[in-house]
């Protein structure tokens, strides 16, 4: 674990937001976003250390549009909790003045198909209606979800080729 992501962890360890400590499962996942983030720059720098000078918002803004990038296949739920975890580590350098500011702040936001959010909210109303239980809900459209996303990048789904139900 690199200094940087120690020094993190003691900070996010030690102080909670609004009186709410972290469950150690979103700690563990904040640690080792930002580790896999730093281990990235590591390789695209070609240093052994990263240092807060290395840490711009250019270069969040890169890491940004690489998760985002289709073609690293990066699930966006799992895009989504990294840029999470990295608003909250630049959140972190500014308020340990090791940035001037959030070099994450204008980091931009996972895009999802608007086809697809569509259909996925019009399922999970029929769900409802049928009164399944929450959970059932919400594993349902996971999985159909995931699936409509990897199908994505097997052939495009538009409103013109999806099957009306």
């Amino acid at each position: 674990m690199s200094t940087l992501t120690a020094q993190f962890k003691t900070y996010l360890a030690n102080h909670n937001q609004a009186n709410q400590k972290l469950a150690p499962a979103t700690l563990k996942n904040y640690v080792s976003d930002v580790q896999v983030f730093l281990d990235w720059l590591k390789r695209e720098l070609q240093e052994d250390t990263i240092v807060p000078a290395n840490l711009t918002a250019a270069v969040f803004g890169n890491y940004g549009r690489r998760l985002n990038d289709p073609a690293n296949r990066v699930l966006p739920s799992t895009a989504s909790r990294y840029l999470s975890s990295l608003k909250r580590f630049g959140g972190w350098l500014e308020m340990a003045r090791l940035a001037d500011t959030n070099p994450a702040a204008a980091l931009p936001r996972q895009r999802i198909d608007p086809t697809i959010s569509r259909l996925m909210n019009n399922f999970k109303h029929e769900l409802v209606r049928q009164k399944l239980s929450a959970s059932t809900i919400k594993n349902y459209v996971s999985d159909v979800h995931n699936y409509l996303l990897w199908a994505t990048k097997q052939v495009k789904i538009t409103d013109n080729n999806l099957i009306k139900l």
